[in-house]
């Protein structure tokens, strides 16, 4: 089952399903960011049992969340998930700010993606946001040098 409802925490009855979910074979993957900040013990647990066809997407667009971000992704290692399920999607809009927050991801063995910015009006992400975005979901590339010197 692929869930395209990245707000299935918020709601008892998406914390019904997914307690159903877990208790049947059933391979599942939510492919929207779960908003990290639902994400307590109790839903940890639950989150646990789930069989992953992939990654748990957690959504990071601001450098407010890694703090909750972090603790989530502690919730979820103390349930027993593997920390190579973590992944995060990063919206890009301040590529300065955008890297930091990347790199924090990163040092909490969290998998970032970067997601250049579209605004509501039809305006493009900036080169800058476009390179930024290539440099961090190429993972030969974030793996293999800095931002730093990719951008040169």
């Amino acid at each position: 089952m692929v869930l395209l409802d990245n707000n299935v925490l918020a709601l008892d009855y998406g914390l019904d399903q997914i307690d159903r979910m877990g208790r049947e074979q059933v391979w599942v993957d939510f492919n929207q960011g779960l908003d990290a900040r639902l994400i307590t013990p109790e839903i940890a647990g639950m989150l646990a049992r789930l069989h992953w066809i992939r990654l748990i997407r957690l959504a990071c667009d601001t450098s407010e969340m890694l703090p909750v971000i972090r603790q989530a992704t502690s919730y979820l290692k103390e349930a027993g998930v593997s920390q190579s399920r973590f992944w995060a999607y990063a919206l890009v809009r301040d590529v300065e700010e955008a890297h930091r927050r990347v790199m924090a991801l990163r040092e909490m063995g969290v998998e970032p993606f970067a997601q250049p910015y579209h605004d509501y009006d039809g305006g493009e992400p900036t080169e800058e946001q476009k390179a930024f975005a290539r440099w961090v979901n190429r993972k030969s590339l974030f793996k293999s040098c800095t931002w730093e010197s990719y951008k040169k």
